[in-house]
């Protein structure tokens, strides 16, 4: 079984662009209850974690693809309100 953190699941969710709800019908919790896990406040159990490779077809090589995604999408949102913060300076 592949081995996933609570940061890693919030990471597969948000490359995937699928709601806490969406995300959390996979693994049988409700949006609320995934919220809880990915924070921390709740355990991801071993059962999450089978599930949601299961119901993604999740392999290693997926899992770093879906990774992979997550960062560059979070690096161009960075670039982008680095050049924002640039410009809301030159404007004033």
């Amino acid at each position: 079984m592949l081995k996933i953190t609570r940061s890693e699941l919030y990471k597969i969710r948000k490359a995937l662009g699928l709601t806490l709800d969406e995300m959390g019908a996979l693994i049988n919790v409700s949006g609320p209850q995934l919220h809880y896990i990915e924070r921390g406040n709740r355990r991801l159990k071993t059962e999450h974690i089978a599930l949601l490779t299961r119901e993604l077809d999740l392999t290693p090589e997926r899992l770093a693809r879906l990774l992979a995604v997550y960062d560059a999408e979070e690096s161009a949102d960075t670039l982008k309100e680095r050049a924002r913060h640039k410009l809301a300076k030159i404007a004033r």
